[in-house]
């Protein structure tokens, strides 16, 4: 799962849309290629941002929720992966493509990274160090409004 963040992010590990887009096509609930994470990206502030809302592997292997334990800053360790913002700064840079930053939860490491609106159901994400040309691409799709809900009420409860 984490992979596919980084993936997401660094596709974010995300080209061009048929049409016209808006900030507002950006914003929704995304599943990542590998389907192993699920995230909402939504405003925050005057940017966007994207937060693990669902993970295939979201407890240990003794049931415990997993923990950012990569993280370089010792006080947030402690703190769950499923709810974990990732994705940040998200700025509008051309048509349909934003870039911000974006944290693996994988390796403690942040990303600079581009989410491109493919079109109404598709994104790709971008995840690089340097420059884009050293990085990864994935394409996330759209998860529909009532299995968002469901899906980010279990990370919530379970993860």
């Amino acid at each position: 799962m984490l992979r596919s963040v980084v993936i997401a992010v660094g596709c974010l590990a995300l080209v061009r849309l048929p049409g016209t887009a808006s900030a507002a096509d950006l914003q929704g609930v995304w599943l990542t290629a590998d389907k192993d994470a699920v995230l909402r990206i939504t405003r925050c502030a005057n940017r966007f941002c994207g937060r693990i809302i669902w993970l295939e592997n979201a407890t240990d292997r003794s049931g415990s929720p997993r923990l950012d334990q990569k993280n370089p800053d010792p006080a947030k360790q402690a703190q769950r992966i499923c709810g974990l913002v990732v994705i940040t700064g998200l700025t509008p840079v051309g048509p349909d493509r934003w870039d911000g930053s974006v944290y693996n939860p994988q390796d403690g490491q942040t990303y600079s990274g581009s989410i491109t609106v493919l079109s109404d159901e598709s994104l790709r994400v971008r995840a690089y160090i340097g420059l884009p040309i050293f990085g990864r691409s994935e394409t996330w799709t759209r998860v529909n409004g009532s299995s968002a809900n469901e899906i980010e009420y279990k990370c919530r409860s379970h993860g």
